[in-house]
């Protein structure tokens, strides 16, 4: 009788733990913050009508493409693809409730002016890294899809979350080349707490930034790694933390055929190369979207919508990956990063409409939504 009681009692605290985990989860998967051209908050309306007489403001026109999540709220890179984007960087509170959010500038609107080389010109990714510091890549060129306009230098930008003041500015100028498409970047520091700033570069290389020392080094990948990819490809980068200064970078073209890793260390000095290993070859082609601030990497095959969470500890095969969130017919994500209470945000978009130029005049349909196994399709 006693093996019996303990055993129901066992039965009903896993029933309960799981049903408040389901309910926590649900929660979650409720919030959805919706985004297009037309959310961009302007100071006044006369502003915005001056915006819109000189087309410097075409709703249609504005896509947010990655984010990073800090205290409530978002920070956005919407880059200047295309012409009318007047907020290159922005942020939206995720505590208003709204069907919309609201895009503000970040840092301020000053910052955001075109043709301005003391302004952002076109934020095409951003970092927050473990001490509150937004680090920013700006690649200069704006118009990108239309008519490319080198306005400014590429440079990396650091901002105080907090305040919003410019911490740091750094001119890549004599690391690029004019081939060179800069894509993703990370921030690690090292034992002695030293910040070091990673840019991929679609041209074959890995960008490594002594922050500190004001250093700049380019890692030139072997062009094995690029085998199989043309001229405009995507090299994903993203930062696996480990403790003690020992990170792991990991990296992969999207039409490459394995996935990489070199530590974090041997990048610092510029002196890599050498020093890439192997972590798996590819089934099919696949979209490396971020991590979940551990050792997992969230990961989508290209053109499919389901999330998958690969260990990194394991090697890159679809053995060691888990689905994390069904797909969506409506959206594919383009970023996915921790937000509230370590639980998974997702952005997705109908980015393919956006660059076909099928979108309506509200511009590409975004969503920021947690990541839940149990996707709801949400086509409006």
């Amino acid at each position: 009788m006693g093996h019996r009681t303990i055993g129901l009692s066992l039965a009903v605290l896993c029933f309960l733990l799981s049903a408040f985990a389901s309910h926590e989860e649900h929660e979650y998967c409720d919030k959805v913050y919706r985004v297009n051209g037309n959310s961009v908050d302007f100071p006044c309306e006369s502003t915005k009508n001056i915006y819109v007489s000189t087309q410097r403001y075409i709703p249609r026109n504005v896509i947010p493409v990655r984010f990073q999540y800090d205290d409530e709220r978002v920070m956005l890179a919407m880059p200047r693809l295309k012409t009318g984007v007047p907020v290159t960087l922005g942020q939206i509170d995720l505590n208003k409730p709204s069907c919309y959010a609201h895009i503000k500038p970040f840092p301020c609107w000053a910052y955001q002016e075109e043709g301005n080389c003391n302004s952002l010109q076109s934020v095409i990714d951003l970092f927050k890294d473990v001490k509150r510091i937004l680090w920013v890549l700006d690649s200069g060129i704006t118009n990108f899809l239309e008519q490319p306009i080198k306005r400014c230098p590429p440079k990396v930008y650091a901002f105080n979350v907090n305040n919003g003041k410019t911490l740091k500015t750094i001119d890549l100028s004599e690391v690029v080349k004019s081939t060179t498409r800069l894509q993703y970047l990370v921030t690690d520091y090292d034992e002695n707490g030293r910040p070091f700033v990673f840019v991929s570069d679609g041209d074959g290389a890995i960008i490594s930034i002594d922050v500190q020392n004001n250093k700049l080094y380019r890692v030139v990948l072997p062009r094995a790694i690029s085998a199989g990819c043309g001229d405009s490809d995507v090299l994903y980068l993203l930062l696996v933390s480990k403790p003690k200064g020992q990170s792991l970078v990991i990296f992969s073209y999207l039409c490459g055929q394995k996935v990489y890793s070199i530590k974090a260390e041997h990048l610092r000095t510029g002196k890599g190369a050498n020093a890439i290993v192997e972590m798996g070859t590819k089934r099919k082609h696949s979209v490396l979207l971020g991590t979940d601030g551990g050792n997992g990497v969230v990961l989508r095959y290209r053109s499919e919508a389901e999330l998958y969470l690969w260990d990194t500890d394991q090697p890159y095969r679809e053995c060691n990956f888990a689905l994390i969130q069904n797909g969506d017919e409506c959206r594919l994500s383009t970023h996915v990063c921790v937000g509230k209470d370590e639980h998974l945000l997702s952005m997705s978009s109908n980015l393919g409409d956006f660059l076909n130029n099928t979108c309506g005049v509200g511009g590409a349909s975004t969503r920021l939504k947690y990541v839940c196994k149990e996707c709801d399709d949400d086509c409006y």
